[in-house]
């Protein structure tokens, strides 16, 4: 019994520690001028959005004794670098009712700075609001989980790179046409996409949207002249258009395109599986 009695209290000890396995990483770094983000992330929950004061806020919180976080900024080249290795990718799924186990991070951008955006994310899901913000360079590589970006509000400088790719999973591209790209690649291999390109700053852009296997939907605002390409892979591709567009061969044409002076220029490669064009005619959506 006695020996019990010594045992007990370092056994609460010890279970209070494993228990205690939840870190959490929270710092600002004073960000201006231009400012380059390197993420690497082999699984997470991530959010990425504009932050409300002029700095940027970093906040992750994960396992300390499954994962790894690195946090450093390099004031000479005013590069941000946030990297999240965990020891075992099985631990990102969810069993029963447990809770996933992978890492969650919030990024809050600096409204202020010139920011180049370069993610890659190997597994998990991802958000980002970009709207109002000085993006001059954004480039996501995703090899799996869901993706949502969405300029909810106009970019405030041109976009001089601007190339996605999503490996597999469920990917949703909204309001494009905010963005202030002339050049865009997006990638999917397989899963479902949706690339919707309302917005305000489309004037002469052209985006190269390459497609492999799942069923693709792309969403046009009426108020521009579109132009469509559409490469497909022998009888395996579908592509499902309404009556706003009249085909010549592999060209799609908007009923307004020699009219209007804001054009887009779509070269679409699909393989296996549908490519659906919808004409957003400006109600909300």
């Amino acid at each position: 019994m006695k020996k019990m009695a010594v045992l007990a209290p370092l056994l609460w000890l010890f279970l209070g520690s494993a228990q205690a396995e939840t870190v959490t990483l929270d710092k600002t770094i004073k960000a201006g001028g231009e400012m380059t983000l390197s993420f690497r992330c082999d699984g997470g929950k991530v959010e990425i959005f504009r932050n409300e004061e002029s700095d940027c806020h970093v906040w992750v919180e994960y396992d300390q004794q499954r994962c790894r976080t690195d946090l450093n900024y390099d004031d000479d080249t005013r590069t941000l670098e946030l990297f999240i290795d965990h020891d075992n990718w099985e631990m990102t799924k969810k069993s029963g009712d447990e809770k996933s186990k992978y890492a969650r991070v919030r990024i809050g951008l600096p409204p202020k700075a010139d920011l180049n955006l370069d993610l890659v994310i190997k597994a998990g899901e991802l958000t980002m609001t970009l709207g109002d913000l000085h993006i001059q360079s954004l480039e996501v590589r995703s090899y799996a989980g869901e993706s949502h970006i969405d300029f909810d509000k106009p970019n405030r400088c041109e976009m001089k790179t601007f190339d996605v790719d999503f490996k597999v999973g469920k990917v949703q591209l909204i309001n494009l046409g905010n963005a202030d790209f002339s050049e865009a690649d997006i990638n999917s291999s397989v899963g479902e996409m949706t690339i919707d390109f309302n917005g305000e700053k489309i004037r002469h852009a052209m985006a190269r949207v390459d497609l492999e296997i799942g069923e693709t939907t792309i969403i046009v605002p009426e108020e521009i002249g579109v132009k469509i390409k559409v490469s497909k892979f022998l009888f395996l591709s579908n592509v499902d258009y309404p009556n706003w567009f009249t085909q010549e061969g592999s060209y799609y044409y908007s009923r307004n395109y020699d009219k209007e002076k804001n054009s887009l220029y779509l070269v679409v490669s699909t393989g296996i599986g549908a490519l659906k064009i919808r004409v957003d005619k400006g109600e909300a959506h």
